[in-house]
């Protein structure tokens, strides 16, 4: 359980963020630096797997990873996702605590220098990034896009989103588009890198037992950093389908992916969550929910269908894998048991299974620090931080009632099949 969240501002959109966890042999720190998705995603994510390969006072990976080596083998990773119409680019050092370290060094704040270098001082060749990096870095991240592409229930999730958010920035992959990484140019690069530390929203947390002298390592990075352009992130939210769109596609996969893109009636994230939480987990979330039992279980028509609440952006995704001669059956089932949560026949017991579930795992997240680190650093655009448990104490007050009302909301905008061509060739 997360006892409690200290914020403290460290400059102008930038804020830092503490969980005192004591009982834990290690700590995490994170940086998340948020962007709008009309930037320019594809620099913005090149450039953050150019950060984490080295910096000026490590020039190399091998003197990069050696200083990590120093640190008690701490971990230095990175990442980039999309949470409604932001881009969010992560840094993550993972240590063991202080009390561990075998003189007076405080870990912790050697850990915070070195993220703070790779951010603050990457490794510049007369003003530019090495263009044989900028080079590797491309080839890298473009393997990465292909690889979703391999993987079809990936693609065939991407594809869903889309297409149901077409002419919206939010279509695009979380790297923008695969294609014009090709065109990112050093000026580009310094331009993201400019953005992220003078434009962007920007959380640093840490969770561990000690966080002695780190809001003072941050105020003093950022005292000379103009942050007076700071940028302001609204995510649209498409409440109601207009229309239902049908999406076909044929490659070569021995197993039918069934994608379905529902609006569930939500104009902002916070609008009616909990009810809509609880009836989508009910719908499709666990082995408990109605998709798993009835669609996968009883009537066989998928190797595998659940559904996913998108909160950020007020959608709800169904996901299946199906024989290609089930599409129609698979789509009438589904559609079925949504229907049924719209009518309201499900039982009290349902109702019990859906909120256990769901409060088990919101209480179980003070169970690692990664996880508490996860829950807080990805709660950036949020002025106050809501705490898991609070989380599960909303779940238990939801009735019945409320979870009709939730589902009748609910409308299908998209469906997206990917079947087979015919070629027979293995995914």
């Amino acid at each position: 359980m997360i006892e409690n969240v200290v914020k403290t501002e460290i400059a102008n959109g930038v804020r830092a963020c503490f969980v005192k966890a004591e009982h834990f042999k290690t700590n995490v720190m994170s940086v998340h630096i948020v962007l709008p998705l009309e930037s320019d995603m594809e620099a913005n994510a090149l450039l953050c797997y150019m950060l984490r390969r080295r910096c000026a006072k490590y020039p190399t990976m091998t003197a990069l990873n050696r200083r990590l080596a120093e640190l008690y083998g701490a971990s230095l990773a990175c990442g980039v996702s999309k949470t409604g119409d932001s881009q969010d680019i992560c840094f993550r050092i993972v240590s063991v605590s202080d009390r561990f370290a075998l003189s007076d060094e405080g870990i912790s704040k050697n850990c915070t220098e070195l993220l703070l270098d790779v951010l603050f001082e990457p490794k510049l060749e007369n003003g530019n990034f090495a263009e044989e990096d900028i080079e590797l870095e491309k080839r890298l991240l473009i393997e990465k896009i292909d690889s979703e592409f391999s993987e079809k229930r990936i693609y065939a999730k991407d594809r869903l989103v889309e297409e149901m958010f077409k002419g919206e920035n939010y279509g695009k992959g979380r790297f923008g588009c695969r294609d014009e990484i090709r065109n990112v140019t050093n000026e580009r690069l310094l331009a993201a890198w400019k953005a992220y530390l003078e434009n962007a929203v920007i959380q640093f947390t840490f969770v561990g037992e000690s966080d002695d002298g780190i809001t003072e390592q941050l105020k003093e990075r950022f005292s000379e950093i103009d942050r007076t352009e700071v940028c302001t992130i609204e995510t649209r939210f498409e409440p109601v389908a207009k229309e239902t769109q049908k999406i076909d596609e044929k490659q070569a996969v021995k197993q039918g992916k069934l994608v379905m893109g529902l609006r569930t009636g939500l104009e902002s994230r916070d609008e009616n969550f909990f009810p809509t939480r609880v009836a989508v987990d009910m719908f499709g979330g666990g082995p408990y929910s109605r998709l798993f039992m009835n669609v996968r279980e009883k009537m066989s028509l998928c190797y595998y269908c659940s559904a996913q609440f998108v909160k950020d952006k007020g959608f709800i995704l169904v996901q299946s894998g199906i024989e290609d001669e089930n599409e129609k059956k698979a789509t009438d089932a589904i559609l079925e048991e949504l229907q049924n949560m719209k009518d309201g026949k499900f039982t009290s017991e349902d109702v019990e299974k859906s909120k256990k579930g769901l409060t088990d795992a919101f209480l179980s997240v003070g169970d690692t620090p990664e996880s508490i680190d996860a829950w807080v650093g990805t709660r950036v655009l949020d002025e106050e931080i809501i705490l898991p448990q609070d989380y599960a104490e909303k779940i238990n007050e939801v009735t019945a009632d409320e979870i009709k009302t939730a589902a009748e909301k609910i409308t299908l905008d998209t469906i997206y099949m990917l079947s087979g061509d015919g070629t027979g060739e293995e995914e």
